[in-house]
Order: structure tokens, then C-alpha cells, then sequence
């Protein structure tokens, strides 16, 4: 898929997210935006192809991380303060979830094993998250892992995610 096909799919995945949250409020209001307050070292992961949207943006800097998924870097998203939701990427739009895949497996998506500081993973908030929002979630995903360099970068995240769980 070509860079600029790739970001016009996410483009319009965005826009599916832009008025749907995990919760029918602010969410932030429940740890106080703990989700964005990061330092500039601590980000959420792009996915390929997604750092073309960013770059040239002051909010953000794209930085590349040790982790690679076939031959190129992931990068990360480094945020400069609050911003709006229609400005986030993708990892942000869908948090606390993420997806879990392995080529050639099936997708599901989970809570972000990571995001352990969101009171919407806890046990007692098991039943919050929308529906509409899961199903989401999942629909972006199903469209994605079609794109081989997605499909090849969420088996090489969902090695991450995996290492977090047994912890």
C-alpha cells in the first residue's frame, strides 16, 4: 500500500473515533487525564505509516524506539502537552484497548496491559467500556491487519503486550 493510501485509511479510521470514547463522559475526569501526562520520553506507539499525520507538528515529535517490526523502527509519538482529540493518533483513540494479533492467528482485542493506570481496566470496570466502542476498535483492526506492514507490526506489539501480561 502506498505511503499516501496509508494515511488516508487512517485519516478515516480517525474519524470514526472522533466522537466515540470508551464512556459516554470524560474519562479523564476519573484519574485526571493520567493518559496525558507523559514526559518526553514516554509516548504511544505509531503505526506504520501513521508518522507522516505528525510530522511537522509542534504538539508532537516522532521518536524511533529499539523496537523494530520487519526492517524499520517503531516509532513513538512524544507528546507536548494537552491537545485535542481530533489531533491524536491512533494509540490514543483506541485506549485503554489495544489489539492483540499474530499472523495467521485470529485478532481480539483486549485492555492494554500497559495502561494500568486507567481505572477502566480494573476488574470493578469490567462492564463500562461501550460496546459500540469495542466493536470499533475491532472493525479498525480487521481493516488494518489487511495492510502487511500493520499485520507485521501488531505480531511484533502483540510480542510487547504479551511480556506485560506475565507480569
Amino acid at each position: 500500500m502506498s505511503k499516501l493510501a496509508i494515511t488516508e485509511l487512517y485519516k478515516q479510521i480517525y474519524r470514526r473515533f472522533d466522537d466515540l470514547t470508551p464512556v459516554p463522559f470524560d474519562c479523564g475526569e476519573l484519574c485526571g487525564k493520567l493518559c496525558c501526562q507523559g514526559d518526553d520520553e514516554s509516548g504511544m506507539y505509531l503505526f506504520p505509516g501513521e508518522e507522516k499525520l505528525f510530522l511537522g507538528n509542534s504538539n508532537f515529535s516522532v521518536v524511533k524506539t529499539d523496537i523494530t517490526s520487519g526492517d524499520r523502527a517503531v516509532n513513538l509519538l512524544v507528546c507536548h502537552g494537552p491537545c485535542r482529540r481530533t489531533d491524536r493518533p491512533l494509540s490514543c483513540r483506541i485506549f485503554p484497548l489495544v489489539p492483540l494479533y499474530r499472523k495467521g492467528c485470529t485478532l481480539e482485542i483486549i485492555h492494554d496491559p500497559r495502561a494500568r493506570i486507567c481505572p477502566l481496566t480494573h476488574p470493578e470496570a469490567a462492564d463500562c467500556i461501550d460496546p459500540v466502542f469495542y466493536q470499533e476498535v475491532e472493525y479498525a483492526f480487521r481493516v488494518l491487519v489487511k495492510v502487511p506492514e500493520v499485520a507485521e507490526f501488531l505480531d511484533t506489539l502483540s510480542y510487547v503486550l504479551e511480556d506485560y501480561q506475565i507480569l
